[in-house]
């Protein structure tokens, strides 16, 4: 039973899919994640901003409570009673967009990535992972199709460190 990725055109489903789809590219990959990536990690291209990355931190922190606040948790979910997910009709491409934001956050210390390991009372600690978020992040790596794309990813990033490299000259 695949899942309906988009809602159709027209219905309320569709009106919050599209709703929680721009919200998610633009508060928390365009305006937080991405702010980080080239003010910080390509600093050498872009230019340091750490005022810019510090703001984006906090719009991160910010749009990610709300995120959060719109995972399904009501009688109305119509899919299995252990999921929860952005849609009450289940998991779709949204689900993909934030939870690639979530995993994004954690790689560079945003979020937390294991709630059970106390983190020093550093200035730049990541946030707390609260159960909900953990839950549904979970969920979302137990995806069957998840699984499968991850070990397509590692895979190609072994092919590419095996490749000899020929030099042009």
């Amino acid at each position: 039973n695949q899942p309906t990725l988009v809602p159709p055109p027209a219905t309320p489903q569709r009106a919050k899919y599209d709703s929680l789809a721009m919200f998610t590219m633009t508060e928390l990959d365009s305006q937080s994640l991405w702010i980080h990536r080239k003010h910080d990690d390509l600093s050498n291209v872009f230019g340091e901003a750490p005022t810019a990355v510090q703001e984006a931190r906090r719009q991160f922190d910010n749009a990610l409570d709300a995120m959060v606040d719109e995972i399904t948790e009501d009688e109305n979910n119509t899919s299995n009673d252990e999921e929860r997910y952005l849609l009450s009709t289940g998991f779709s491409a949204v689900d993909i967009l934030f939870a690639n934001c979530c995993f994004w956050a954690q790689q560079i210390g945003w979020l937390e990535r294991n709630p059970s390991v106390t983190i020093s009372s550093e200035k730049h600690a990541p946030k707390r992972l609260l159960p909900k978020l953990e839950l549904y992040l979970e969920q979302c790596r137990s995806r069957p199709a998840f699984i499968r794309a991850n070990e397509l990813r590692k895979n190609q990033v072994h092919e590419k460190k095996e490749r000899p490299i020929i030099s042009k000259l």
